[in-house]
C-alpha cells in the first residue's frame, strides 16, 4: 500500500512538473528571466467572436515603474488586439455582434504582490527574483460577454531591467504578450 501511494505521488509530481515554469539562473544572464502561465477555463474558439472589448485593470495607486501609465496601457492593448484579431472573424466594415471581452493589467511588484495577484486573478507564474530585483506582471483574461464567464487566463512575469530604454521595455512586453497568446486559436 505504501509503495502504491509513493508511486502515485511520484507520478503526480512528474505530471505537475510540466505545469510549472522554472527559471534557471545564469552566471552572466544575457536575457532576464520570463515566466508565463496560461489556463483555458472553458472550450472556445477565437473565430466565434467578431470583435474585442477592452476592460483595463488599473491598480488604485500609481506605479513608480510606469510614470506614463496611460501610454503603457495603450501599447499593451494595441499588442493584445494585434495578436488576437488575426485569429478572429473581424469585419472592420460592421459593428461587432459577438465581441470578446479582454481584461488586462500591468503592474510591478511594488504595486501588486504575487499573493494579491493570486487572490484577484487566480494564478501567477511565480517568478522568483533576487532581493532588490523588481518584477513586472502582465495579466490577461478573456471573458464571454453573454455570461461573464472567464474563458482563458494568462499571466507573464519578467524581471525589470532598469538599464533598458522605454522602446526595449515595450518590445519585451510585446514579446511576452505574443508568447502568452500564441497557443490560442
Amino acid at each position: 500500500m505504501k509503495f502504491t501511494a509513493a508511486a502515485l505521488l511520484t507520478a503526480i509530481s512528474i505530471m505537475l512538473a510540466g505545469c510549472v515554469s522554472v527559471t534557471i539562473p545564469q552566471e552572466k544572464p544575457k536575457v532576464s528571466p520570463l515566466s508565463i502561465t496560461s489556463s483555458p477555463l472553458h472550450r472556445f474558439s477565437l473565430k466565434d467572436f467578431d470583435g474585442l472589448m477592452f476592460e483595463p485593470i488599473i491598480p488604485g495607486e500609481a506605479d513608480p515603474m510606469f510614470p506614463n501609465r496611460d501610454s503603457v496601457y495603450q501599447n499593451i492593448e494595441f499588442e493584445i488586439a494585434h495578436q488576437l484579431s488575426a485569429k478572429m472573424n473581424i469585419n472592420p466594415e460592421q459593428l461587432p455582434q459577438a465581441p470578446l471581452i479582454v481584461r488586462y493589467g500591468i503592474a510591478s511588484d511594488t504595486t501588486v504582490s504575487d499573493a494579491e495577484l493570486v487572490r484577484f486573478f487566480g494564478t501567477t507564474p511565480g517568478l522568483v527574483t533576487k532581493p532588490g530585483q523588481e518584477k513586472l506582471t502582465i495579466a490577461i483574461a478573456l471573458v464571454r460577454p453573454t455570461t461573464g464567464d472567464p474563458l482563458w487566463k494568462g499571466v507573464a512575469q519578467g524581471t525589470i531591467v532598469p538599464e533598458l530604454n522605454s522602446e526595449m521595455r515595450l518590445a519585451r512586453a510585446e514579446a511576452a504578450i505574443a508568447r502568452m497568446l500564441s497557443n490560442l486559436q
